[in-house]
Formats: structure tokens, sequence, C-alpha cells
């Protein structure tokens, strides 16, 4: 039974059924035997089908998809599994979120179209930390979709901002159109600054074979493949795979060049492939993986 029969098989159970068919009933009690042997058909076979479904997910995995039925316990899960991401070594001891997140957005359920090639995206809640960039002086941000129903991070962008120690790798000069309310104004030129920071969110000796590896693990795979990127129908391009030995902040890419890592694990969503991608931003880096991705 795949993840999609089961999120139909739930979708299809009223919430009033299970709880007539658990809850306690006095008069029932008190009842004749051959009353209490007559039960309505209907809630035998919604309790068994709870019950059947209870052992089919797991008791951990149904415990955590009643945990991340809020925004508040998304938060929560999302915390927690970041702890996991350091303890593991996919993220760096130093990354942290500071106090409560900034938004907390729920993702619906959906399945992908075409240029999604046909994937299924779980429903999920997307939760917000601001970085620096959005005035809030924090060194780390983040989008993290956390999955209700298994409790983990399916989609992660994690942001850190750059200090003065930091490495610059180029500077950029935009030329700032005239103020239309002033025309005789002059235009500006903006110094955008670029930076190799990414020793910031994780070890600068990670490989790409040890960080799929770990993910791996995370989400439960056996293994994976580095593939190819057939990106033509995004970008016009493609990019051949790379060895697994290649450290990791090398697969960093300015926003001009759209440059992702394909990798497709064992046992993924009907062969659909996670996507990993290294941002260079004006002030700031960016980590992005994960399978909830409209070009993975």
């Amino acid at each position: 039974m795949n993840r999609e029969q089961l999120s139909e098989i739930i979708g299809n159970i009223d919430d009033r059924q299970i709880a007539e068919a658990i809850r306690y009933a006095p008069e029932e009690a008190s009842a004749s035997p051959e009353r209490i042997g007559h039960m309505k058909k209907k809630r035998i076979i919604t309790f068994v089908l709870a019950a059947a479904l209870m052992l089919a997910l797991g008791i951990a995995a149904y415990a955590t998809n009643a945990a991340v039925g809020t925004p508040q316990a998304a938060e929560r899960v999302a915390k927690e599994q970041i702890a996991i991401w350091k303890d593991m070594g996919l993220l760096s001891p130093e990354v942290e979120f500071e106090g409560s997140a900034d938004a907390i957005v729920e993702i619906p359920e959906r399945t992908g179209n075409e240029s999604w090639y046909g994937r299924f995206f779980s429903h999920s809640y997307d939760v917000r930390w601001y970085a620096g960039y959005a005035g809030t002086g924090a060194k780390y941000g983040c989008n993290l979709q956390v999955d209700t129903l298994t409790g983990k991070i399916m989609m992660a962008a994690i942001d850190a901002m750059a200090e003065e120690d930091d490495v610059l790798v180029r500077t950029e000069d935009i030329r700032q159109p005239a103020d239309p309310r002033n025309p005789e104004g002059e235009q500006v030129t903006e110094t955008l600054y670029f930076y190799n920071n990414f020793d910031d969110i994780f070890s600068p000796d990670m490989t790409v074979d040890r960080f799929c590896s770990l993910l791996a693990e995370y989400w439960g795979f056996s293994g994976y493949t580095l593939a190819d990127t057939d990106a033509e129908a995004f970008y016009g391009t493609h990019w051949d795979a790379i060895d697994g030995s290649t450290l990791l902040k090398d697969l960093s890419s300015d926003t001009r060049e759209n440059y992702y890592l394909t990798v497709f694990f064992d046992g993924d969503q009907s062969g659909a492939p996670m996507y990993l991608q290294l941002f260079q931003f004006p002030g700031y880096v960016t980590l992005m993986l994960g399978t909830a991705h409209a070009v993975g």
C-alpha cells in the first residue's frame, strides 16, 4: 500500500464515525446481550478500518500525524527535525532560528502536473524564520516544509547572512533607474556583494556523497543515484551528473545559472528526483533541497 492509497483511505474516513464507534455509551452497556450483539455494522467497519490504518502506518507515524495537525505543532516539529539534522551532521551546529516562527503557511496536498513530472506533494506546513535581509537582524532564515504524515522535513531553504570576515566572491554594479518623479535626477549605481559563507550552514569538507547518504538515511531510503539534470523544459540547458567526491560547497552558483543537482533515491516517489541547489545572493547564501519542488 503506497502513500497515495493511504491518504485516499484516510481522507474518506469521517472523524465523526470514528468518534461514534469508540464513544462511551452507558445506555448500551446496560442493554441486553442481544442489543449489544447487534452493533451497527457501520461502526464495526469504521473501527476496524481505523485500527488497520494505525497498524499500516505504524504507531509512531500515526502519533506524529496527530501531532502535526496545527501550526503550533508544525513549529515544534520543525525545531525538533532541525536538531536531528544537526546531530546527523547535515547542518552546522551553529544553525539557529531565533524566537517564534515569523510565518507558518499550510500547504495542501496535491498532485503535480507534467511540469512537476507527475509528482505527489504531501500535505505540509511551511514554517518560516526570516533572516537579516528581511530586517530582522537574524543570522539565519529558512523555509521548512514539514510533512504532516511523517513529521519529516521534505523541503528546506536555509539562508545564512554573510559577515565582514567572510570571503568576498565578487561584486556587481547595478545602475538603478532615475526616480520617475524627478526626470532630471541622476541614475544611482548600487554595488552588490556576493560571499562564500556556506560553512555557516554545513561543514566545509562535506562531500556530495556524504550529504546525499545522510539525506537517504533521514528519509528512510536505502541508496541514491546522482543523475543528469535534464532541465530543457525549464532553463533550456542541461547538466551532467557530477562525481560524488565533489565538495558540496562547490555546487555553488549565482542566480543567473539556475544550476541544481538531481538525485534519485531508491524507493522515492515513483522515481521522482530530489533537487539540491546552492545560491549566492547579495549579502547571503542559501542551501535548497527537497522533494517538494516544481523543477525537482
